[in-house]
């Protein structure tokens, strides 16, 4: 089996990343439907609430937990034994794993009204009624999924990435149009979920197909399989908390936010779900990729480690501080020109929340990498041990700035609590494993990259004002279009890349040097 190197990383990572992003915007126009079809009253929230609970589920029992357990441990038997011993592995967490999902989705179903109640206590008994019969449909879905992410560990583990990449974007696409035929009908939601859980099967079975076709199978379970499963559980449950701490602490603001004027929950969601398209086309990207290779290098060359975890977060750094920059200046636009049902207030809080998060990109996408190093050591326990005590942090963070700033103040939290997780990783990775920081070299690229940054900024900023300028000048009746509504970003979008564009190719005039792209 070949070894990703630098190359090999960036072209998987952009292939992943190009995928990834197809699939975000596909992501942004369901939302924009989304809002047309349900609003933010009482359904979208309903819907919303119904469909976070399979949704963290999802970061468990799918590509979340079980994917960080399993992906170390079919690299190494693929590697040392062949894909007839991964296949019957395979079938053992098959009947292991699924099991306990199919389980969960009962209990789930049956018990359905005290699950509602535990996610909203702050909802009457009227608006939890909403959420009852959504939550029984759309549980299943994280049932498939979780299956399509075994099945996503085989296909990695052999460096096919494409797969997994583009199932979300068929799950989006019969999402999508599961909402404009609603639309267009006039059907209830219970129609959407239906549609939602039909997608999900779906993607199930492409991921099949690409897995009997790479020639792996569903093996006679051997009596190897039943020792390696237990070194899979015992990863599995400490990397539960850690890669499933964003998911678990968004389904907790949810509950909290029930307390909070109608309408809350459905603008964090949405200001969740625009902060996550930068996070998940490049930090999710470059961490599925990385997990592998992380694997790899730690038993040929465990101190490379130290050399791949300053250039990662430079990357990070490279990638994520100029989307930031842009969705903070853009942060009321994006509520404004993506719907006419925001009302200017919704609007406004919605931009506040989305800032709170976006605040936070950096660290939310080095939360994505530095557990894949831990992980890598075959330690587990201590990112489950900071991700227990960040959300604990979280929750009581909460319980303050909810009293004073309402939905912002949940946002806020978060985010204050990934960047505690993130500095007690980094110090423990040098204290315990003695991973060399890199500090100078960091503080280098961080200034000149600053430098640059601001230069770009500037010249981004007088682009936008003229260009404004410009528009209402000429545009006449179109100029509305054009600055108030989508069409904004028909323009916005050429200047931000251009931009981009420049900070690339002009890196080396500031000094700046970044392996992955280099």
């Amino acid at each position: 089996m070949s070894v990703l190197h630098k190359s090999s990383i960036l072209k998987k990572t952009s292939q992943v990343s190009g995928l990834t992003l197809i699939s975000r915007i596909f992501g942004v126009a369901r939302e924009v439907l989304m809002i047309r079809y349900l609003g933010a009253g009482i359904m979208a929230e309903a819907f919303i609430t119904a469909f976070k609970l399979p949704n963290a589920l999802r970061k468990v029992f799918a590509e979340g937990a079980l994917s960080v357990a399993f992906i170390p441990t079919l690299v190494k038997l693929v590697r040392e034994k062949g894909k007839e011993e991964a296949s019957s592995l395979m079938m053992l967490a098959f009947l292991l794993f699924e099991g306990i999902v199919l389980l969960l989705c009962a209990l789930t179903m049956w018990q359905a009204p005290l699950v509602v109640s535990c996610l909203v206590p702050g909802w009457t008994a009227e608006k939890m009624a909403c959420v009852v019969p959504l939550l029984r449909i759309l549980m299943p879905f994280i049932f498939f999924l979780s299956s399509s992410a075994l099945l996503t560990g085989a296909l990695q583990s052999v460096n096919h990435f494409f797969v997994p990449a583009f199932s979300p974007i068929v799950l989006n696409s019969i999402f999508i149009g599961g909402i404009m035929l609603c639309i267009h009908f006039s059907l209830p939601v219970t129609c959407l979920c239906y549609f939602i859980i039909f997608a999900a099967f779906i993607t199930f079975l492409g991921h099949v197909v690409a897995y009997l076709q790479l020639q792996f199978s569903f093996a006679p379970i051997s009596k190897e399989s039943w020792s390696q499963i237990w070194s899979v559980l015992l990863k599995f449950f400490p990397c539960m908390l850690t890669v499933s701490f964003f998911e678990l602490m968004l389904l907790i603001s949810t509950s909290f936010a029930s307390y909070l004027p109608e309408g809350s929950i459905a603008l964090i969601y949405y200001a969740n779900r625009f902060m996550g398209i930068p996070l998940g086309v490049f930090a999710t990207a470059f961490s599925t990729i990385l997990l592998p290779h992380f694997s790899r290098v730690a038993t040929y060359a465990p101190k490379r480690l130290s050399f791949y975890f300053l250039e990662t977060t430079k990357f990070i750094c490279w990638i994520t501080i100029p989307a930031s920059a842009l969705m903070i200046f853009f942060a009321d636009k994006i509520f404004l020109t993506f719907s006419s049902k925001f009302t200017p207030d919704q609007a406004a809080l919605g931009a506040h929340i989305l800032i709170a998060y976006v605040v936070g990109l950096f660290v939310f996408s080095l939360n994505k990498i530095l557990p894949n190093i831990y992980y890598a050591y075959h330690v587990t326990w201590i990112p489950a041990a900071v991700s227990l005590f960040a959300g604990v942090v979280n929750i009581g963070l909460d319980l303050i700035l909810m009293h004073f700033f309402q939905a912002v103040g949940l946002a806020l939290s978060y985010t204050i609590a990934a960047t505690l997780q993130v500095c007690i990783l980094v110090y423990l990775l040098k204290a315990r494993f003695n991973v060399r920081l890199y500090l100078r070299p960091f503080a280098y690229f961080a200034t000149r990259y600053a430098v640059q940054l601001f230069i770009a900024g500037a010249a981004f900023v007088q682009a936008y004002y003229a260009s404004i300028a410009l528009i209402s000048r000429y545009a006449g009746s179109l100029s509305l279009f054009l600055l108030k509504g989508f069409g904004l970003w028909l323009w916005v979008g050429p200047i931000a890349l251009i931009t981009m564009l420049f900070i690339f190719k002009t890196r080396h005039l500031f000094g700046i040097k970044v392996h992955f792209l280099d």
